[in-house]
């Protein structure tokens, strides 16, 4: 979401084309392929995977415990010099990439001349407000920071990120998400800044999700999802991430002028009846109800 907003930013500065291949930004970009565009990174469908290893790879031999801390620039340039030539695929159907969003996020950081994180406070963070999100800690923000659990209650490492930083990078608390939260609401409902009207571009719907490609009940944002959970429903603007032994949701109603964050360091559990309990259960609509009493 913060970094689709970034891109929702430098669109609105007219320092960057949704809609340009986004190997034009700069020669490091010369392999990726041409059909990818800002617009497809920052709305799943640039047809790239969800990782940059392939799937069998990483289900025979498991992924490393910190699985993108040694994934740097070269090489996600090298990833991308190794499928050169491949042929842009029939559908460019919806599918999630984190490896989508590194690669935009490195794109803006190359095209803007700095580090992604560094761009990214400069353009968001900071005026936003937010004093407690960012990628380096603090002495007191380490001090403070929630040692992440599986759920066996073993301690496992947080993860940490180069080249695909974009797609999870940032560390907050729920107080800087309200703040966050705040911020998106205020906003929409007076855009004056242009920041708050990249806010406005962010949750517009670009790819409805539902049938035959309804923006109900579910559509792709930049970055964002827009939930109707049925007709009559107020929209919610969600995302919810996780990593090793923590999980994040965060919910906003700006017709109900609400949001709720859910912020957890006990993962969910890869065994296959934990995923079918959390399939079975319903958390869009349970947070609905809560948004409907607040109306």
């Amino acid at each position: 979401v913060f970094t689709a907003l970034l891109l929702s930013l430098l669109v609105e500065e007219g320092k960057i084309d949704p809609n340009r291949p986004i190997n034009t930004l700069a020669r490091e970009l010369s392999d990726v392929p041409p059909w990818i565009t800002p617009q497809a990174l920052a709305t799943h469908t640039s047809g790239l995977p969800r990782i940059h290893v392939p799937v069998w790879k990483a289900l025979i031999f498991s992924l490393p415990d910190d699985p993108y801390a040694t994934f740097s620039r070269r090489d996600l340039f090298a990833w991308f010099s190794e499928q050169k030539g491949s042929k842009r695929p029939r559908r460019m159907r919806h599918a999630y990439s984190n490896l989508g969003f590194g690669l935009l996020g490195e794109a803006m950081a190359i095209s803007a001349g700095k580090p992604f994180e560094a761009l990214l406070k400069e353009k968001v963070v900071a005026p936003l407000g937010l004093v407690e999100t960012g990628t380096q800690l603090t002495a007191s923000q380490q001090a403070r920071f929630m040692q992440p659990f599986d759920t066996k209650d073993k301690p496992v490492i947080p993860w940490t990120f180069q080249a695909i930083a974009a797609a999870g990078c940032l560390r907050s608390t729920a107080r800087d998400l309200g703040h966050f939260s705040n911020a998106i609401m205020a906003a929409l409902l007076n855009p004056v800044t242009p920041l708050d009207r990249a806010i406005c571009r962010s949750v517009e719907p670009v790819l409805g999700l539902g049938p035959r490609g309804a923006t109900e009940p579910v559509a792709q944002c930049f970055g964002w999802l827009s939930i109707k959970v049925d007709a009559n429903a107020p929209r919610m603007l969600f995302h919810n991430g996780g990593t090793a032994g923590s999980t994040s949701s965060l919910y906003i109603c700006p017709a109900a002028n609400a949001a709720v964050t859910i912020l957890s360091n006990r993962g969910v559990a890869a065994d296959l009846r934990s995923r079918m309990q959390l399939q079975q259960s319903n958390p869009d609509q349970a947070i609905n109800y809560l948004f409907a009493a607040m109306e």
